[in-house]
């Protein structure tokens, strides 16, 4: 039997099935009654863990429930995406996909450079997928590729609002975690980009605390300015990175950034974060119209 380590293979497709992080959901939990999502679960952590010793790269994608497609006009196993559907990170998505669209899907994967290393669901178009249906195809589908970098946790179209003006926004908005009574779970720092703010998670600062000392509230809204934070914190752990961007359509994303390898997603803060920026959102939103 030939190893893969000696065969000249740059990456590892796995091809697997939805569902497998969302087994205490309906209808997930009713498939996984006898352990078959679990074992696809696993089976998928194996292909991981053998990938990452034995070749450059791997990808996981998650598929739907597949539909013949020969009613479908343009179907084309060539590699054109000619029926359009999305791509979420994770284990999310749902519905079906015609057949042609999945098996031009897999060949763009092994081509795409966003792919690698990532683990990501194909599902059918959802009412905010359609918001790109202005767009070419090839643009759609970069669009779609890019939420793997990162990758995406969050995006939300502006219409209310100029993009610059929601950076500016974004920006302010990030800073009320550095203030008393609003920090996250995990201490932070902001730093100003093209576009938004890198709301930056800190090791927590080893040692004691000085609690004799009374902070003045001169001190207490001092340690609210950028970067004050990160000297009283550790070293860097981890990031969000909130952008407002014109194209292709106006919108706000977030993604998370420095994710060096043994860092680990703080997942407690970023709700939090994402949680309180949806709903600051619609209000300012609301407030606009």
């Amino acid at each position: 039997m030939i190893a893969v380590r000696d065969l000249p293979i740059r990456r590892v497709l796995f091809v697997s099935t939805h569902g497998v992080e969302r087994t205490d959901q309906l209808p997930f939990s009713l498939q996984n009654v006898w352990g078959q999502l679990d074992k696809q679960r696993a089976t998928e952590q194996e292909v991981i863990l053998q990938a990452r010793t034995t070749v450059p790269a791997f990808s996981v994608l998650r598929v739907p429930k597949l539909k013949d497609d020969a009613s479908v006009q343009s179907s084309d196993y060539s590699g054109a995406l000619s029926v359009r559907a999305e791509l979420q990170p994770g284990d999310a998505l749902g519905g079906e996909v015609p057949i042609s669209t999945a098996a031009a899907l897999l060949a763009s994967t092994l081509r795409r450079t966003e792919s690698v290393n990532s683990t990501f669901s194909l599902g059918a178009l959802s009412a905010s997928g359609g918001a790109l249906a202005a767009v070419s195809d090839a643009a759609y589908w970069d669009d779609q590729f890019l939420k793997l970098v990162g990758p995406e946790v969050y995006r939300r179209p502006l219409d209310a609002l100029g993009v610059d003006e929601t950076a500016s926004w974004l920006r302010e908005w990030a800073r009320r975690f550095l203030r008393p009574g609003q920090q996250l779970t995990t201490p932070v720092a902001v730093e100003d980009v093209r576009g938004g703010v890198l709301l930056r998670f800190l090791t927590r600062a080893t040692g004691y605390a000085d609690f004799d000392a009374t902070e003045t509230k001169e001190e207490k809204w001092a340690s609210a300015k950028p970067g004050v934070a990160e000297s009283k914190a550790g070293k860097p752990d981890g990031a969000l990175l909130l952008i407002a961007e014109t194209e292709p359509s106006a919108r706000v994303r977030v993604v998370r950034a420095e994710m060096d390898e043994g860092v680990v997603v703080k997942e407690m803060s970023e709700e939090a974060v994402l949680r309180r920026l949806d709903k600051d959102l619609a209000e300012l939103g609301k407030r606009r119209r």
